[in-house]
């Protein structure tokens, strides 16, 4: 194969890739964003904003402490910098979300409905251990 052919079959695969990455994240399937812009080999800087998208989401929308915690220890994380992000998240829902993201939802690790702050606070609480 021809390099010129080659190299040209190879950039119109990456900029097929920037599309999906773009579409994933009008989609907020932020999980899989970073997962294609790590393979892309995007900056740290623009990475981490999708990785802090995805945490997140996960916390604040989805509730899900498990992802959370697996998804920060993966992407190095530590326990301050998780805390720093939820808290700003919070303060970010709080001001601009719908209230419907605020009420209780049921918790099954806790067997009790939460606020989104109450669950955020047993989440920090209990991952620092």
């Amino acid at each position: 194969m021809d390099v010129n052919v080659k190299n040209g079959t190879i950039a119109a695969e990456i900029t097929r890739l920037e599309d999906v990455i773009q579409k994933e994240i009008a989609a907020k399937n932020f999980v899989r964003a970073v997962m294609l812009a790590q393979k892309l080999g995007y900056p740290k800087g623009e990475i981490r904003h999708l990785q802090e998208l995805a945490l997140k989401q996960m916390a604040c929308e989805y509730r899900n402490g498990i992802a959370v915690q697996n998804l920060a220890k993966e992407w190095g994380f530590s326990h301050a910098d998780l805390e720093n992000l939820l808290r700003a998240a919070l303060e970010e829902y709080e001001k601009n979300s719908d209230k419907k993201r605020l009420e209780q939802c049921y918790d099954a690790a806790t067997s009790k409905y939460l606020t989104l702050r109450q669950w955020i606070e047993h989440f920090l609480n209990t991952s620092k251990k």
